[in-house]
């Protein structure tokens, strides 16, 4: 684990080691137990937004839940095979958003039609042993911050401080991040109270980005006068670990007489609801390479 204090050289270095690229930023205050995740994920945002063609309403929705699960994975270990899938019905009607992140900062989402009749959001922890954990909490509103806070207090019953905020401007420009402040036991009353009093009134995220700061900032923002240190770093990015032969097995589960039907005036096409990619197959290649 690194640690370093978050002085105005180290800033500079992380400005000028991700420059363009979006990252989450871990700081703690020096005696304080608590923990500060920060994130900018405006161009990992954008890249949902032209894999799905959304518009600007389902931009901002579609990026709130992939903040919120991001966010989420401060609860997993920094491994590929940990993953947080957050599920949303009711943030946009008649729609489900779903997104996935893993412990490394990879993200992924999609919307899509839903019949679900309850607002609800759904949390799954997939840590890689055996049976995923989840949590289901009924919507508290329009926004992922009071959605992932009331799920936070309820179901992981950790002292949270949350904010998700995604926007698009009058020029389509996207600004999307948040951050999420975690307090554990033994930290002092007065301590507690300025983090909760920070969480409340720290300038809006978006604004804050388009502003020109960064992770680094909004952390120093909430650790203010408690020497903050930084302990760890992940690079954000747009990931969808399909491949061939993940398509080739929704395929295998079908009859043979099915495959042969589906195949009789050209391959097979499997297209990734969360990347767009297409796989084409002949009745050969799935029957004889699946084997």
């Amino acid at each position: 684990m690194i640690k370093k204090e978050l002085s105005e050289e180290v800033k500079e270095e992380l400005r000028e080691y991700f420059a363009e690229r979006d990252y989450m930023v871990i700081a703690v205050p020096k005696e304080e137990p608590a923990r500060v995740y920060t994130l900018k994920a405006s161009k990992t945002i954008d890249t949902a937004r032209k894999i799905h063609a959304l518009d600007d309403e389902e931009t901002e929705a579609l990026g709130s839940v992939m903040v919120s699960a991001l966010l989420l994975t401060s609860l997993v270990k920094h491994a590929s095979n940990q993953k947080v899938l957050v599920k949303v019905s009711g943030l946009l009607d008649g729609k489900r958003i779903v997104a996935e992140a893993d412990g490394k900062g990879r993200v992924r989402g999609l919307i899509e039609t839903s019949g679900d009749e309850d607002s609800s959001l759904t949390v799954i922890k997939e840590l890689g042993m055996g049976t995923p954990y989840t949590s289901i909490v009924p919507l508290q509103g329009k926004d992922m911050t009071s959605n992932l806070s009331f799920y936070l207090s309820q179901s992981e019953q950790i002292p949270s401080g949350v904010r998700v905020e995604v926007s698009v401007d009058e020029g389509g420009e996207i600004y999307g991040g948040g951050f999420l402040l975690q307090t554990l036991g033994g930290i002092t009353k007065k301590v507690l109270d300025i983090l909760d009093e920070r969480t409340l009134t720290v300038p809006r995220i978006t604004e804050l980005l388009k502003e020109g700061e960064r992770p680094e900032d909004i952390a120093t923002v909430l650790l203010k006068d408690l020497d903050p240190s930084l302990i760890g770093l992940k690079e954000i990015e747009y990931y969808c670990p399909c491949s061939e032969e993940i398509a080739r097995a929704s395929l295998l589960s079908l009859g043979e007489e099915e495959l042969k039907e589906l195949t009789m005036e050209g391959p097979a096409e499997v297209t990734c609801r969360f990347c767009g990619r297409v796989y084409r197959f002949s009745i050969s290649d799935i029957i004889n390479k699946g084997k």
